[in-house]
């Protein structure tokens, strides 16, 4: 069974949209769960939720505005086997869960496809649909080879025991899905693509990091590399040291390109 995990803060259209993507699954409904938590104000959002929500579906509440918060009381909550994390302004195709289900097990991490969606429907490709068409062909292959998939938690399948008792943190100021990727990973071993037509749509908004100014994107990805460095000398021998040593490039690299 797979948990379904959506954290949303003031639910607008695209929340609704992405749970009706969710009603269109293929995959049979008593295999999968929704967790919805709605996190921040309650009112007017709980009653627009209540209605769209799935029959399969739990609608929790947590009055802190916080996602990281929102996705760990979906975690204490579910009862899957798997875990699957999904946005609320995102949305999948219709064959998301089944094709991920049919590629994970125990010791592998199922990906999906990726494309960029937009306020007007078009769709566009992104980074992460590159790291799927490039590393897609090889099948199954150690989780450190498609390294950019793991800075996010969604567009992926993950055995609830991977997971464990790791969370969120929810004191970090930001880059906390990045870090939660990388406390995991010494429990990881594989990861397997799912087929192309299993897509994850990811909303494309206008702000966020692009219009972040310099001094906050070193701040930022200055404090996850130390954040990643500090777990990885913990414990050196559980960690892969090339998987890290990408984090802290690609913190870097997050700051010289200004994204």
């Amino acid at each position: 069974m797979i948990s379904v995990i959506i954290p949303s803060y003031r639910p607008q259209q695209h929340t609704i949209d992405c749970l009706e993507s969710i009603k269109q699954q293929t995959l049979d409904s008593s295999q999968f769960e929704v967790i919805v938590v709605l996190n921040g104000e309650r009112k007017p959002y709980e009653a627009m939720l209540l209605k769209a929500l799935p029959y399969n579906g739990r609608l929790l509440y947590s009055p802190k505005a916080s996602a990281c918060s929102s996705r760990n009381m979906g975690i204490d909550e579910a009862r899957g086997e798997y875990i699957c994390f999904i946005d609320d302004d995102d949305k999948v195709s219709p064959t998301y869960l089944e094709a991920l289900l049919k590629v994970a097990d125990r010791d592998t991490i199922a990906a999906s496809n990726c494309l960029s969606i937009f306020d007007d429907g078009h769709t566009e490709c992104n980074s992460y649909t590159e790291e799927y068409r490039s590393k897609s062909p090889r099948g199954t292959q150690p989780f450190y080879i498609p390294k950019k998939i793991f800075s996010v938690p969604w567009m992926k399948l993950i055995h609830r025991d991977i997971i464990g008792d790791r969370r969120f943190n929810e004191v970090f100021p930001s880059g906390q899905d990045a870090l939660l990727m990388f406390k995991i990973s010494d429990r990881m071993n594989k990861v397997k693509f799912t087929s192309a037509d299993a897509i994850y749509y990811w909303r494309q908004r206008s702000g966020s990091l692009h219009q972040m100014g310099l001094g906050k994107l070193i701040s930022k990805y200055g404090r996850l590399a130390w954040a990643y460095t500090g777990i990885y000398l913990k414990h050196p021998f559980s960690y892969n040291f090339l998987f890290y040593t990408t984090r802290i490039l690609a913190s870097c690299n997050a700051i010289l390109k200004r994204k």
